[in-house]
């Protein structure tokens, strides 16, 4: 059995997301996308039992004491059926998550870089095989102005040559850059919405 003490907890995350606070719906959309480790499963059964959410397989989730995924992820998906949480496609759990990244980010739960980047690298790269962008970086999954903005505070970040507010001084041109992703999220989520 996997055992976290509360400072190692606190810390635990899987993406920008704290597993502590991750409901199944959230958890679900991330294990379609390969996101979540057999370990995080284990840990997130032990949190949902902790917090009163009950289903016959978590008890049987909680209980693996060396998880693997071959065995943990029919589990979990019983465990997703018992607690009657839709069935989502590999897109729509992608969308799902933007969706949360992005209301994190514009609530000012998530740091606006971590957040952005956490879905340029871990959702939009995980997509682009079955679902390439059409014109710009970004837009399979409407995030193009997301990750303009982005990667502008990047290229202020590692000394490249930005293409906006070249005539300010990198510190005032990586702040504008910073308020351009969190209004652009703001957009996009409601859009989503």
């Amino acid at each position: 059995m996997v055992q976290i003490d509360a400072a190692d907890a606190s810390r635990l995350t899987t993406g920008v997301m704290s597993l502590e606070t991750m409901e199944p719906i959230e958890a679900y959309a991330r294990y379609k996308c390969g996101k979540l480790s057999s370990d995080s499963i284990v840990s997130l059964a032990n949190s949902w039992l902790d917090a009163g959410i009950y289903a016959p397989s978590l008890g049987d989730l909680f209980n693996i004491p060396s998880p693997s995924m071959s065995e943990v992820g029919p589990l979990f998906e019983s465990v997703m059926d018992e607690l009657n949480i839709e069935k989502l496609s590999r897109v729509d759990s992608a969308k799902l998550i933007i969706k949360n990244t992005l209301s994190g980010i514009v609530e000012g739960q998530i740091d606006p870089v971590e957040g952005a980047s956490f879905l340029y690298w871990d959702i939009h790269q995980e997509l682009t095989e079955e679902m390439p962008d059409k014109e710009y970086l970004g837009d399979n999954l409407g995030l193009e102005h997301v990750f303009c903005w982005l990667r502008e505070i990047w290229d202020c970040g590692d000394g490249s040559m930005i293409l906006y507010y070249a005539d300010l001084p990198r510190p005032k041109a990586e702040a504008k850059f910073h308020e351009h992703l969190v209004e652009e999220s703001a957009k996009l989520l409601t859009k989503l919405t």
